[in-house]
C-alpha cells in the first residue's frame, strides 16, 4: 500500500483447531495488541451474516469495547442470503450484538464485492482524520 495505513488481520477463532493453550495465547496477544497498540484508529470486526453471533463472537466483541477504540461491525458473506432479507438481518445482529446501536453494522461481501461503497465511506471517514 502507499503507508497511508494498513489493515491488520488478527488470528481468528472460528474454526481454528488450535489447541486450548494455543487458543489463550492467541487470546493474550489480542488483548495485548488491541490495548496496547496505539496507532490503531477503527477496529474492523467480521462476522457471519447467515449466523446468530457465537460465545467466541461476542468473546470477541467485548474486547473490542472494552478496548475503547472506534469499531465497525461487517457482516460479511452478505451475498449468501436474499437480497430482500439483508438489511433485517443485519437490524437483528446489530440488537444481539450491540443493542445500544452506537457501533454501525453494515453487510459485507468479500467475494462478490457488493455494499462496499457504504463500508468504505465509513472508513474514510477515520482515514480523513488522521
Amino acid at each position: 500500500m502507499d503507508d497511508i495505513f494498513y489493515f491488520v488481520d488478527l488470528p481468528g477463532y472460528g474454526y481454528s483447531k488450535m489447541s486450548k493453550k494455543e487458543q489463550e495465547q492467541v487470546g493474550k496477544f489480542i488483548e495485548q495488541y488491541l490495548f496496547h497498540r496505539k496507532e490503531i484508529t477503527l477496529i474492523v470486526f467480521l462476522i457471519d451474516i447467515r449466523h446468530s453471533p457465537t460465545s467466541n463472537d461476542k468473546l470477541m466483541y467485548n474486547y473490542i469495547i472494552s478496548s475503547g477504540l472506534p469499531c465497525l461491525i461487517l457482516a460479511n458473506k452478505a451475498d449468501k442470503i436474499a437480497v430482500t432479507k439483508v438489511d433485517d438481518t443485519v437490524k437483528l445482529l446489530q440488537k444481539e450484538l450491540n443493542p445500544i446501536g452506537d457501533i454501525p453494522t453494515l453487510p459485507f461481501s468479500s467475494e462478490r464485492k457488493i455494499y462496499t461503497e457504504k463500508v468504505w465511506n465509513f472508513i474514510d471517514q477515520f482515514l480523513l482524520n488522521e
